[in-house]
């Protein structure tokens, strides 16, 4: 495979920036058997056309998600614009898929129906999935890679949650010329692509206000010992009157234990999204079973350095590694509570991303965005094998 990466700033004016994104694209890359476009645009560009406009002009198939800001390799921190990589091969095959909008009832036979249309159209099964989502919350993204996952036969799956400028109105995905706020597109890539992936996430040490969920339903917690959750939160931090709190609790990991055999109670970070201030329940951006034990941290500037820095070390070292394989792109997902501690040093870590992969061919490209959720195979404490997870707080990254 190869990979080339154009960017623009232009948001304004679609057909200015297809031709721009178009020219830099054919200027460096030959076209193979198969190719795929990945683009990560600022909210207020007109994703429907320049999704056309770009599978109109390339010829290829594009999909994309609108986020907050985006990090590349060589040119540092974005926060606006649109970035697009395409991908290219001929030792590959790659399929794109789209379910239109997910009916919170009926949402798993929708995902079938388009994984199994996506996978008809490849010779053989998927060895790697890319699956970027908007942020829903009835189906969450957790259960939307839960059943992408059973469909796929556990093929590993990596992307990530659109974000937009803090307001939860613009974020959404798009597909060629369609776009959708409550739909996931993915990507199945089969053939020779050997992905590796390395995840971290740092925090201060939890608080003493450990809890056992004693009541939860799918992403609600409902109670925590003898108290509903917005009383367990209040006893700890001022909790605001707004329903919609995810900006609120953004430097905010919830840390949870869960009773899960596979992984002897590992525990998983998690970030607190609506507070329904009648029942006094909290909502979350996956399922949340009784019996986890919950505790409250905080997260420090100098924990994203340190996190950024170990998840490329180890994703160099697993690199370095499979020599014999040709690594063409990295991508990464990282947390949108990440770009907003960073401050007035948003290129902390796209400078990091830049010196670790200093030792490499200019030629591999290394593109992400900042998520409202990463998703990220990671390995099981228990059994050591690799499980398909949905993340918040983290530093995501996969190479192939």
């Amino acid at each position: 495979m190869k990979s080339a990466i154009a960017l623009t700033d232009e948001i304004d004016d679609p057909p200015k920036a297809v031709a721009e994104l178009s020219a830099t694209i054919r200027a460096a890359l030959s076209f193979g058997k198969s190719s795929v476009g990945i683009v990560y645009c600022d909210a207020e560009v007109a994703v429907s056309e320049i999704g056309r406009l770009l599978h109109e002009s390339l010829g290829i198939d594009i999909v994309g998600l609108t986020a907050t800001a985006s990090i590349e390799r060589h040119s540092g921190y974005h926060d606006m614009g649109i970035m697009l990589v395409v991908i290219t091969g001929d030792d590959v095959d790659i399929a794109v898929g789209s379910t239109g909008a997910l009916d919170k009832t009926h949402f798993a036979p929708q995902i079938a129906a388009s994984y199994y249309s996506t996978r008809s159209r490849i010779p053989e099964y998927p060895r790697l999935i890319l699956l970027y989502v908007p942020y829903i919350t009835d189906p969450t993204p957790d259960n939307c890679l839960e059943v992408l996952d059973e469909l796929s036969g556990h093929t590993p799956v990596f992307g990530g949650v659109a974000s937009d400028h803090y307001d939860l109105m613009n974020h959404k995905t798009f597909h060629n010329g369609e776009e959708c706020a409550n739909g996931m597109v993915f990507v199945l890539i089969s053939g020779n692509v050997h992905p590796v992936f390395a995840l971290e996430h740092h925090f201060e040490k939890r608080t003493e206000h450990k809890g056992i969920i004693t009541k939860s339903s799918a992403n609600q917690i409902e109670r925590v010992g003898d108290k509903t959750f917005k009383e367990y939160l209040s006893n700890i931090m001022s909790v605001p009157n707004s329903d919609q709190v995810i900006y609120h609790f953004q430097s905010t990991p919830f840390v949870m234990e869960m009773p899960d055999d596979e992984d002897s109670g590992a525990p998983v970070v998690r970030e607190l999204c609506m507070i329904d201030h009648k029942t006094g329940a909290g909502g979350f951006q996956s399922k949340i079973p009784e019996g986890s034990a919950l505790s409250i941290t905080e997260l420090q500037r100098e924990n994203l350095r340190n996190s950024c820095g170990n998840a490329l070390d180890r994703m160099v070292e697993a690199m370095r590694l499979n020599q014999d394989y040709p690594y063409c792109l990295i991508l990464i997902s990282t947390c949108n509570a990440r770009n907003l501690l960073m401050g007035d040093t948003k290129n902390l870590e796209a400078t990091i991303v830049a010196d670790k992969l200093s030792g490499f061919n200019s030629n591999l490209n290394a593109m992400g965005f900042y998520a409202l959720g990463e998703i990220c195979p990671t390995a099981s404490k228990q059994t050591g094998h690799m499980k398909n997870r949905f993340h918040n707080f983290s530093f995501s990254i996969c190479a192939f």
